[in-house]
């Protein structure tokens, strides 16, 4: 299984912003009251936010895809002011979403494979990323060898309390 990781451009941006909100739907809807995740989509998956944050050198988004097929979204920040405590040289990993029907089949895999790379590109000593505290993400993440650092929270409106847990986790590439 051949997977590519296209960076978004004028070109693909309309298919980045469709694979992102569909495999967004399909796995996180639960974290919504109503299962309405309209904040989270127009803060991240839209066509002017993907644009804004395209201007930033230090953002990366690609589209994942399976042969001709696309099946999900990558987005990385280069040496994020977040956590600065932790790592100044590091690479943020912010989006790893994958349609349910390339769900468990290595592409989540290869991602992280691929991002490992970049980040040794880019001389970054730690990656990076937010998971949620329960779910397949989390257990996906630590075979990986992501170790959690510490406990964190989703900071937007209508998340359903008993799911705004998140754990800070990191990996030395």
């Amino acid at each position: 299984m051949e997977v590519t990781f296209d960076p978004v451009s004028d070109a693909n941006i309309d298919a980045y912003i469709t694979v992102g909100t569909q495999s967004y739907k399909e796995h996180y809807l639960h974290l919504w009251q109503k299962r309405d995740p309209s904040p989270f989509i127009n803060a991240h998956l839209t066509k002017a936010s993907v644009l804004k944050a395209l201007k930033d050198p230090n953002q990366f988004f690609y589209l994942v895809k399976v042969g001709k097929e696309n099946a999900g979204i990558l987005n990385i920040t280069i040496d994020s002011e977040k956590e600065k405590s932790i790592s100044k040289h590091n690479l943020l990993l912010n989006k790893i979403y994958l349609l349910n029907s390339f769900s468990g089949k290595g592409v989540g895999s290869k991602t992280i494979g691929f991002v490992n790379k970049l980040a040794k590109e880019h001389k970054k000593d730690t990656i990076l990323l937010y998971a949620m505290k329960k779910g397949k993400p989390l257990d996906f993440y630590k075979k990986h060898g992501y170790q959690i650092i510490k406990e964190a929270f989703i900071n937007l409106p209508n998340v359903l309390d008993k799911e705004k847990e998140m754990w800070l986790m990191k990996l030395k590439p």
